[in-house]
Order: structure tokens, then C-alpha cells, then sequence
């Protein structure tokens, strides 16, 4: 793969715009052809995939770079002891197999990444970031809680998984992540924490009708550089909040109950926001403003 190369803040930053505004349009064509169809209500997820890159470009969402050094931090020990074998449990794009492809790359490792998702867009969105990385993976469309490999995994990493389950599905997905991993494996894993919030987020009218505003004036900011005219754009924010629920976890209790409870031992545990940036940010499901998160490395016992 040849030495790692020490990029400087600007080159990274100039690189991820490239990367957005390159895969956005790639995002929303592979949405209409590969998203999943819940066979529950028959609708796809392609309003979801089709925009998330999107929203990145205009920078309104948190993904696993905003916490970039807890993935390296949480990861180095582990990665020192010789681990390889890294199943990423979920994904919305490429950025939670770019940053660990980045820590592998920096420390002079191969590893041996597996990217599992229930839908097709986001994986064949991350054979296209490694492909221009240079490096391989395996992807596999297949639901976590059915997902059964033939070896067990050192490490798993995930950003923000939790909210697609509810409360009553979590210690389901606590102890198949348990059976997944071999004795002494770790989860590294970002989640936000919501207190005081409803079993399900959504858009308040309030907060729709500012992320609308929001959306408009990001997408003029960059028009000239879309694939499609602003107003297409917009349909798709008001797709996004038609159709956007969450399932918030309200405490870093809740959290650590369920790791401990799922057999896992706590390394790690810290909750914080991510600055600045995310008070810029619109609020809402998903919407980086105003958000804390839980940081948990966690022992597979």
C-alpha cells in the first residue's frame, strides 16, 4: 500500500470537499437502484441515502470524523496487540471504514475490514471510497441481528447505531454484538445522548421550517458545483423530514446498563459535544447542532 503520507489540515479538508461533492450525486443515483425496502410498510431508505451526502456537504451532520481522535484512541491499544479482524456495524456512508482505514494507514497496518449493513447504497458507497484509497474490504448486506460469520471479530466500531433501534430491541443488539466478537474483543462506538426525550424524535415545525431555510441557503451557497437545480434539493429536505425518526438513548446509564448487562466491561466512558462547529449546525434528528455525545470503548468478556 505503500508509506502513509501526512496530509496537512487544508489538503484533508480539500480532499473530504472533493470526496462530498463527488460522492453526493453517486449517493443519490445508487439510492433509487439499491436502497432497502422494508418489507413492514414497503418504503425504501433512499430518501435517507439519496441526501445524507448532502447534508455532509453543507455541513450540518455529525459523522465518525468529528471524532476522529476518540476512534484512534480507542482503537491503538488494540490494534498495537496485533488485532486485524474489524466488523463496522452499520454504516451511512464511508466515514466509519475511512477513519479506520486512516488509523490502520498512519500506524503502517493491513486490516482486515468487514462493513455490515441492511442496505446496498452505503456499502457500495464504501467500496468506492476504498477503491480510491487503495484498500480492501468486504461488504455484506445482511441485518446485525441475523448476521452469523464464520470466525469471530477482534474489534467493532460503530457512530450514532443506537438510534435505529428501540429501547425494547437494544439488548438484542448488545448481545449479538457479544457473540460476535471473541473474549476480549472491543466495542468502539459514538452515540448521542438525548435527555428527557421522547420514545421517538422527529422534526418539530419549528425545526423544519429551519432547516428548510438552512438547506436553501447552503445548496445556493454551492449551486454552481450540484449535479441537480435547488429546487431538487429542497424536494429532498422535505423528504428527509417527512420521513426522519429516531430512537433516542437518554441517558449514559441506559448505555452502560446495557453493555454491562450484554456481558461487556467498561474501558472507556465520556460524554461531550463537538464544539463550535455542531452549535452552528441546525437542530433536529440527526442535525449536528446543539448535540452530546457518549464515547464507550467496551471489553467483550
Amino acid at each position: 500500500m505503500g508509506r502513509p503520507v501526512s496530509l496537512s489540515p487544508a489538503t484533508t479538508a480539500a480532499a473530504m470537499e472533493e470526496a462530498l461533492a463527488a460522492s453526493a450525486p453517486l449517493a443519490r443515483r445508487l439510492a433509487g437502484e439499491l436502497c432497502h425496502v422494508d418489507p413492514g410498510h414497503g418504503r425504501s431508505c433512499a430518501w435517507y441515502h439519496g441526501f445524507w451526502q448532502y447534508l455532509r456537504w453543507f455541513d450540518f451532520v455529525t459523522t465518525p470524523r468529528d471524532h476522529a481522535d476518540f476512534y484512534r484512541m480507542g482503537l491503538a491499544p488494540s490494534l498495537a496487540r496485533g488485532d486485524r479482524r474489524i466488523l463496522i456495524s452499520g454504516t451511512a456512508d464511508y466515514e466509519m471504514p475511512a477513519q479506520v482505514l486512516a488509523i490502520c494507514r498512519d500506524a503502517g497496518l493491513v486490516p482486515e475490514i468487514t462493513v455490515l449493513d441492511i442496505c446496498r447504497t452505503p456499502l457500495r458507497l464504501c467500496e468506492w471510497h476504498a477503491e480510491r484509497a487503495g484498500a480492501r474490504i468486504e461488504t455484506v448486506a445482511a441485518d446485525i441481528r441475523s448476521y452469523r460469520p464464520a470466525e469471530a471479530f477482534d474489534l467493532l466500531c460503530t457512530h450514532s447505531f443506537f438510534g435505529r433501534f428501540s429501547p425494547e430491541e437494544r439488548p438484542g443488539l448488545l448481545a449479538r454484538w457479544h457473540d460476535l466478537l471473541r473474549p476480549g474483543g472491543r466495542v468502539v462506538t459514538v452515540n448521542r445522548i438525548r435527555g428527557g426525550a421522547p420514545d421517538t424524535v422527529r422534526f418539530t415545525t419549528e425545526q423544519a421550517e429551519r432547516f428548510v431555510a438552512r438547506v436553501k441557503q447552503a445548496a445556493d451557497a454551492v449551486e454552481k458545483q450540484l449535479d441537480v437545480p435547488v429546487e431538487t434539493i429542497m424536494a429532498m429536505a422535505a423528504a428527509y423530514i417527512g420521513a426522519k425518526r429516531t430512537h433516542p438513548v437518554r441517558s449514559l446509564d441506559d448505555l452502560v446498563g446495557l453493555f454491562e448487562g450484554a456481558g461487556f466491561r467498561m474501558e472507556q466512558v465520556a460524554v461531550g459535544t463537538i464544539g463550535a462547529r455542531a452549535r452552528r449546525a441546525p437542530r433536529g434528528p440527526t442535525m449536528s447542532g446543539g448535540a452530546e455525545y457518549a464515547r464507550i470503548v467496551a471489553e467483550r468478556l
